[in-house]
């Protein structure tokens, strides 16, 4: 899978811990740092990470937010395809405060790197700890249906729409899962019911392997 067509994932399902960080009356963290940090300024993505790193090495982070920084940092460098410096980021982020959202987004580093079965272990680990997070199930789908293992990728993605009926997305997936197990009927309701909700659903998907 590659890097860039995991955006979709992370800006639909992740939510990150709120960030507490109070702008300083210093020339050195303003209220845009922190905004561009966190991905709602106009930063682009190598400016978000140089923000970010500024902000860690001021000294003025409160206590708890070094993770959070961590993994908004890691979220820029994988926009950027290097999931080296993202995964780093992402394994000191969950030493410093093991959260199912860090443990959601290293999957999906460890998925852009191309190892899914440690992907699927931290996957296993959000579902676990948080049971209703959809996105979760949504990737395990992907990696089964990338093994060509329909039937699990199918259940994978119905577990997805079960939690969240407007997962336009998921419901997809299981429609092309359906199809390819041979159940035209379910497959060809499910992509269009997908299609009714969203028009570039077929070629999100298909950018990420899923066609």
């Amino acid at each position: 899978m590659r890097t860039g067509h995991l955006a979709l994932a992370l800006a639909t399902a992740l939510a990150f811990p709120a960030l507490s960080l109070q702008a300083e009356a210093s020339a050195r963290i303003t209220q845009a740092d922190l905004l561009n940090c966190v991905g709602q300024g106009s930063a682009g993505p190598r400016e978000q990470v140089a923000v970010c790193t500024r902000i860690m090495k001021s000294g003025k982070v409160k206590p708890g937010n070094q993770g959070s920084l961590l993994a908004y940092r890691a979220a820029a460098y994988l926009t950027l395809g290097e999931t080296k410096s993202a995964l780093a980021d992402l394994d000191k982020a969950i030493l410093s405060q093991d959260t199912p959202e860090f443990r959601f987004q290293r999957a999906l580093v460890y998925m852009a790197q191309g190892t899914p079965d440690r992907a699927l272990v931290d996957l296993d680990t959000v579902s676990r700890v948080r049971p209703d997070f959809a996105p979760a199930y949504f990737m395990r789908g992907t990696i089964a249906f990338r093994k060509a293992d329909y039937t699990k990728a199918a259940a994978e993605f119905d577990g997805a729409v079960t939690r969240l009926p407007t997962y336009y997305q998921a419901i997809y997936a299981r429609g092309v899962a359906r199809t390819k197990m041979g159940d035209t009927a379910s497959g060809d309701a499910d992509l269009a019911t997908a299609r009714g909700m969203s028009s570039h659903v077929e070629a999100d998907l298909s950018r990420m392997g899923i066609r």
